[in-house]
């Protein structure tokens, strides 16, 4: 990605309605959390927008700590000071803490009528659990672009073979009129193609660690988790068993420079069958979903429907007409074929139909599809 993310101007927002959801009981306050900057390299233009200078917010934490034979908690809340608009800051820290007595006690409870089953049921009760903690991402100075970015991580166990873990994330303009930063402001625009395609690129560098259907089944839209890192890189998060399995954890995917060229897939020889001048036919559902397309294929018209965000087209067997979203049609050097039950086309499908980068690989005679 070559242009950089534009924050929108933002109007003054009402109160921060945050969904926080830690508790509160025995408090004690401890030290300021020092703000640490990372020294990975910087692989992404950061958000533009022109701010007066912003000093660093402050982040103290409440320790919040209680056992009992119901709940056992270990919460550290985050308390903000140092923001530019101190009405803003004073909401957001009664908010996080409202919600957080209010998340205690919903977990007594329902830890109360579980063990109240437990004795009526002869089974054993295990005690809930409750554990959080956050993590300050951009500080909300000059150098962070103003922005105030941070995470909550609640890990809740009620019962089962394990617990599980929800991340969300809060992202603010410090301001005079201080505003929530939307996904749709930070990513700018062109914004959420550029996500889908980092998505995308994740998913096909390592699809094991992922669903088998994630890169055509993950979904983002303006409600999506996401932080700003203190490079002003807008970091998707996936929540556990949202793109994949348990052991995969909570997901962070970075939309940079380097993610959001969008996925990636090598044919070898193999996978290829030889066309005219040195082309080739591809095997069209095993690179079209590789590369996150959708592919339903119709018995009876011997056609494919093939689509991905905006992009739909549809090829028919025999037929040497392609058109990309309702668009006049044109010809290729060859029309799709039938090769041992699967679908091929050729390789210039790719690149004048869909518009993806489609390289030969002279030293192996093998195919890259890229985007």
């Amino acid at each position: 990605m070559n242009k950089p993310f534009k924050m929108l101007t933002i109007a003054v927002a009402g109160s921060c309605l945050l969904a926080f959801t830690p508790a509160l009981a025995m408090a004690q306050e401890t030290t300021a959390v020092p703000i640490v900057a990372t020294s990975e390299p910087i692989t992404a233009v950061p958000i533009s927008a022109v701010l007066p200078d912003t000093q660093a917010v402050k982040v103290t934490t409440k320790v919040i700590e209680e056992t009992s034979d119901l709940l056992t908690v270990k919460i550290s809340v985050p308390v903000i000071s140092g923001m530019l608009d101190t009405s803003y800051q004073d909401q957001l820290n009664a908010s996080i803490e409202d919600k957080a007595t209010k998340n205690i006690d919903r977990l007594k409870a329902l830890a109360a009528d579980d063990q109240k089953s437990a004795e009526e049921n002869d089974y054993p009760f295990r005690a809930y659990d409750l554990n959080v903690s956050y993590e300050l991402t951009a500080d909300g100075s000059t150098a962070a672009k103003g922005i105030v970015s941070f995470t909550v991580s609640t890990y809740e166990f009620t019962g089962g073979a394990h617990g599980g873990t929800a991340v969300e994330g809060y992202t603010i303009v410090n301001s005079q009129q201080a505003a929530e930063l939307t996904l749709e402001q930070a990513l700018g625009e062109g914004g959420f193609a550029a996500a889908n395609s980092a998505v995308r690129y994740t998913i096909s560098k390592n699809p094991d660690n992922f669903f088998w259907d994630a890169i055509t089944t993950f979904k983002i839209d303006a409600d999506h988790t996401y932080f700003v890192d203190s490079k002003g890189i807008v970091n998707l998060v996936f929540q556990q068993y949202e793109i994949a399995p348990y052991a995969g954890g909570i997901i962070n995917i970075p939309v940079d420079a380097t993610t959001s060229v969008g996925p990636s897939f090598t044919l070898s020889t193999k996978d290829l069958t030889a066309g005219p001048n040195g082309a080739h036919f591809v095997p069209l559902r095993k690179a079209a979903e590789a590369l996150g397309y959708t592919v339903k294929w119709s018995n009876k018209t011997q056609s494919a429907e093939i689509s991905r965000d905006a992009q739909w087209t549809s090829v028919t067997t025999g037929k040497n007409s392609y058109t990309i979203n309702k668009m006049a049609p044109i010809e290729l050097f060859a029309a799709p074929k039938l090769i041992q039950g699967s679908l091929y086309v050729p390789d210039e499908f790719f690149s004048k139909v869909l518009h993806l980068d489609v390289k030969d690989n002279t030293s192996d005679n093998s195919v890259t599809i890229k985007g």
